[in-house]
């Protein structure tokens, strides 16, 4: 487990990519330890995701299924979603012939997790509870393309391929996650 120092760093780290710092892969634990330890990320961000999909689960899905079954959908779906991600972007670094940076990407892009279900989840309350119904869906695209730009910036900085790279990235993680989304709500 990361000590607590590790984890603000990781988390300053994300604040510096989001304001676009270039150096902000420094203050990453980069080892080989780092790189486990950056998936402890998962557990952090977690339970923010769990109050997303509460947020956002309809009245109609509601009466139809068990909550219960639908969180044990929807964290298998985290799981596997967030996995074949990672797993995916390694074997394309690999084919560039960067697979050490695809590592470094891993341990920034893990940490990016904590901070995008904030986000996600804050934009979710707006939406849900102040905002009118007419502006949720640009909350919602703003934050998603905030997370997304910041994701491809974090490609761009710790893979150092080049923008066309760092965009393949995104549509890979886009892609996977669709379709986990996807097949996870045809569950329930």
């Amino acid at each position: 487990m990361p000590t607590g120092a590790e984890v603000l760093q990781a988390l300053y780290g994300t604040w510096r990519f989001a304001r676009l710092d270039r150096g902000a892969m420094r203050y990453f634990n980069l080892s080989h330890e780092g790189l486990w330890r950056s998936f402890w990320s998962a557990a952090f961000a977690y339970p923010l995701f769990i109050l997303l999909i509460l947020l956002r689960i309809d009245e109609e899905t509601a009466a139809n299924s068990s909550l219960l079954y639908i969180l044990l959908v929807q964290t298998i779906a985290y799981i596997v979603g967030w996995a074949a991600f990672l797993l995916i972007v390694i074997e394309f670094c690999r084919w560039l012939g960067r697979e050490e940076k695809g590592f470094e990407f891993i341990v920034a892009y893990n940490w990016w997790q904590v901070p995008q279900n904030a986000v996600l989840f804050v934009s979710g309350l707006l939406i849900k509870f102040i905002l009118p119904a007419t502006l949720g869906p640009s909350l919602d695209l703003v934050a998603t393309v905030a997370i997304l730009g910041g994701e491809w910036f974090i490609a761009l900085v710790a893979i150092g391929a080049g923008a066309w790279i760092a965009t393949s990235v995104v549509f890979i993680d886009i892609a996977i996650g669709s379709l986990v989304v996807m097949i996870a709500t045809r569950l329930y």
